[in-house]
């Protein structure tokens, strides 16, 4: 009732200019942290900050625990995120920033879908210079961060690696789990990272890795395969890991069902859902010309703007490179270009396809 009384009030107020930076930084952070849900008020401060001419009365901290916040409440306010990002960008330099304010930003940013390479880069940077004052979990939200927004830097992966081993003995199950699958997005090697050390680390906390951290050390794992490598997890966790990938359930959708029906139209009997050897699962398969494609149909989670995601960049290069099988995906947006145009639908699926 007292968060639901002060939301209130901040909502009813003409404007909110009496508020200092970090006062408005603090509430937003409060009821994120609180888990308290009220998204006008939400709303209303985004607005005050996107209107400001500028943000240089927000400290690092003030910038930090907002997209934090907004991020953690999931409320979604690509203006404020936008504003913030050229606000970083601009900058001189980022002495100010905490590794903590810097993994927190990168970590609010991917997981509210925010896509701002620039941004990204900048940080990196900052990142690379000081990676010695990073801690355990700035480093996993950091590598965990560009990896889900499909920023693959490769400089940021390789000059961070000694830092990343240091801590080794620190990262929770969930830590060693993104920092393993992070490094699998990135396809960047890590000698001495991934070795029996890494190996025993995971082993020590087998029974604390749930179904998600299992799915990225079976990707990790894969990626061992797909690298040739001879570094394996130990039996018993690598069979977890390879369950729990496979019990994943899979979901369907109508523009799904159309571009089947589509395909079905032109004679390529697409086999739909279809389990890969190594656990991928396969919108469908079709076999043009005596070879088989993979056909993901790719909505709006695959993608950060017209991006694919770290996920969706892994699943198309492990499928490939691993199955044999090429991926083709049809993105949403080219779908949704096509209107109830069948002709133009199959049209599309024939240059897609090159039948």
């Amino acid at each position: 009732k007292l968060f639901k009384k002060v939301a209130e009030h901040i909502i009813g107020l003409d404007k909110l200019s009496e508020f200092k930076a970090q006062g408005l930084s603090n509430i937003v952070w409060a009821y994120a942290t609180a888990e308290e849900s009220h998204p006008k008020m939400f709303k209303k401060v985004a607005r005050h900050i996107i209107g400001l001419e500028n943000l240089s009365k927000f400290k690092a901290q003030d910038l930090s625990n907002i997209v934090w916040a907004y991020a953690t409440a999931e409320e979604s306010h690509p203006k404020l995120f936008k504003k913030v990002a050229e606000h970083i960008i601009v900058l001189d330099k980022l002495d100010k920033f905490s590794p903590q304010n810097i993994s927190n930003i990168v970590w609010a940013y991917a997981t509210a879908k925010e896509a701002h390479p620039p941004l990204f880069e900048k940080l990196a940077g900052s990142a690379t210079k000081r990676q010695n004052e990073y801690h355990s979990q700035d480093i996993t939200n950091l590598l965990w961060s560009f990896a889900s927004n499909g920023l693959l830097d490769q400089h940021l992966f390789s000059s961070i690696e000694q830092t990343v081993v240091a801590n080794l003995s620190k990262y929770s199950s969930q830590g060693l789990g993104n920092i393993a699958w992070a490094y699998t997005v990135a396809n960047v090697a890590a000698p001495s990272l991934f070795n029996e050390l890494f190996i025993n680390a995971c082993l020590q906390k087998e029974n604390e890795f749930g179904v998600e951290f299992c799915c990225q050390l079976h990707q990790w794992q894969l990626w061992q395969e797909e690298s040739k490598s001879n570094i394996s997890l130990h039996p018993s966790l690598q069979e977890k890991c390879r369950q729990a990938f496979l019990t994943r359930v899979p979901t369907s959708s109508a523009f799904q069902d159309d571009v089947f029906s589509q395909l079905a139209s032109l004679g390529l009997k697409p086999e739909e859902e279809v389990l890969t050897k190594r656990g991928y699962r396969l919108d469908a398969v079709v076999e043009v010309k005596g070879k088989k494609i993979g056909i993901e149909v790719d909505g709006p989670s695959h993608f950060l703007g017209r991006k694919p995601t770290g996920s969706t960049i892994l699943k198309w290069r492990q499928v490939t490179n691993l199955e044999g099988i090429p991926i083709v995906s049809v993105p949403y947006w080219e779908w949704n270009k096509l209107r109830k145009d069948i002709d133009k639908k199959q049209q599309y699926l024939r240059s897609l396809l090159h039948v």
